[in-house]
């Protein structure tokens, strides 16, 4: 979010943050808007959790966990 929030500011490029909380699970968020006008969200989404499907358990957002998920069902198709 930092890094982000950097550019923007090198990019003179005019933005709101926010940070919102829920549960004690806090995420910090940048709208802005792009050229053609588009807003834009980037936010620190890692940590809040998805919610499961019947059966499955509960997960976070990262990317880290999206690519064991990812494996898992290659392994799946695979076994298959």
């Amino acid at each position: 979010m930092g890094a982000v929030e950097k550019k923007l500011k090198e990019m003179e490029i005019v933005y709101k943050r926010q940070r919102v909380e829920e549960g004690g699970i806090y995420v910090d968020q940048l709208f802005f808007h792009d050229p053609d006008g588009f807003m834009i969200e980037i936010c620190n989404c890692d940590n809040l959790p998805v919610v499961p499907i019947a059966g499955e358990m509960v997960r976070s957002c990262s990317r880290l966990n999206l690519d064991i998920i990812s494996q898992k069902q290659i392994q799946t198709v695979v076994q298959l």
